[in-house]
């Protein structure tokens, strides 16, 4: 029921018409799960689209799919930290530019870019897939690590106070205890364990990406929002994709 819910709240992908859950409580917890799936979806799409298309193409259908999936949810978040982390201004002024729905400068500059190097990574992973079984299951692990791991950058990063309390980062912490902690933390250090070298790679870039936002947050906001969670998963997937792409 919760894995549903976490579908329903999370993706696009068709769970039945049964009513979903009113609140947070209890759905955060299978983000990572959510992860594996959307990249095994996406990578799946890379390799279909590479079979019957040249790899440049082949990778910007897989990052167009893997918007299409998350309904390009956490891309808001993205849009909103470009436009109130990279402006000069006081927390509460940064906090009233994120709440905008109006896109800037700088929140347009932040998702090209961010769309630009996931695509230009998922080509890099195209290119190497030789069509095999093999060739496939070093493409999902690239894409299902990826997904999985920027996920489980949110569990730590919702012990820093809330720059907004009674917003949706702050409901985002409903529910969640230290287990659920120690298992998100448990998924992400599984599957990089399972791709070896590249996955230490990914694992020391995820890290990197996420003190590097988390550290402007709470200078510049004061603490964590749910765009700054959304971002947070969009970059991270990011950085881990190019990061396969050095293997």
């Amino acid at each position: 029921m919760m894995l549903r819910a976490a579908l329903g709240f999370f993706t696009r992908l068709p769970v039945g018409s049964a009513p979903l859950p009113p609140t947070f409580q209890g759905v955060i917890v299978w983000l990572p799960a959510i992860g594996i799936i959307v990249g095994l979806l996406a990578a799946l799409a890379v390799a279909l689209a590479t079979l019957l298309l040249p790899a440049q193409l082949g990778g910007v259908i897989g990052c167009l799919v893997w918007v299409f999936i998350t309904g390009g949810l956490h891309l808001d978040g993205v849009a909103d930290c470009g436009d109130g982390l990279l402006v000069e201004a006081p927390p509460e002024r940064r906090l009233e530019i994120m709440k905008d729905s109006r896109l800037g400068t700088f929140g347009g500059a932040a998702l090209f870019f961010v769309l630009a190097l996931k695509a230009a990574a998922l080509c890099t992973l195209a290119a190497s897939f030789d069509g095999s079984w093999s060739g496939l299951l070093t493409l999902a692990g690239a894409c299902c690590m990826a997904g999985a791991l920027a996920r489980s950058m949110v569990f730590p990063a919702m012990h820093i106070p809330s720059a907004r309390p009674g917003g949706l980062g702050a409901a985002l912490h409903n529910g969640v205890t230290r287990r659920h902690d120690m298992l998100a933390l448990g998924i992400g250090l599984g599957i990089c364990a399972l791709n070896g070298g590249r996955g230490f790679t990914a694992l020391i870039a995820a890290l990197l990406v996420a003190w590097l936002l988390l550290s402007a947050a709470r200078k510049r906001l004061g603490g964590v929002t749910g765009d700054v969670f959304g971002c947070l998963i969009e970059l991270t997937e990011s950085a881990v994709l190019v990061a396969c792409c050095l293997w």
